[in-house]
């Protein structure tokens, strides 16, 4: 199955995109040509819309499935998908080196 196959099953099984609180914005918003300067407020109008999305996680799931794809999908940046997707396989990784240990819990600035 080449890439773009398995692009065209997601799309069929993306029935749900009909619901998308992003249908009825201006897609460039949600394809900013950079992540810096005039294109912070584009990434941040893009996420904001998500926020109020009532199918943002499977809008997310698609995007982090799909793999490479560009721009914010599920309220998520390119990057912020890359992260999460590492952070994802890492925890996998963990779970079947070491089966019954507790996930690891990152310790941010406010739980100190």
């Amino acid at each position: 199955m080449t890439a773009l196959d398995s692009m065209t099953a997601l799309d069929n099984r993306a029935g749900w995109w009909t619901r998308a609180a992003c249908a009825s914005a201006d897609p460039e918003l949600f394809f900013p040509i950079s992540y810096s300067g005039p294109a912070l407020r584009q990434v941040a109008q893009a996420k904001a819309i998500c926020a109020r999305c009532p199918i943002q996680r499977e809008c997310l799931r698609y995007a982090l499935d799909a793999g490479s794809i560009q721009g914010v999908w599920g309220g998520m940046t390119e990057e912020e998908r890359r992260r999460l997707a590492r952070r994802e396989r890492r925890a996998r990784v963990r779970q079947v080196q070491h089966p019954g240990a507790r996930p690891r819990v990152r310790e941010t600035a406010r739980s100190r």
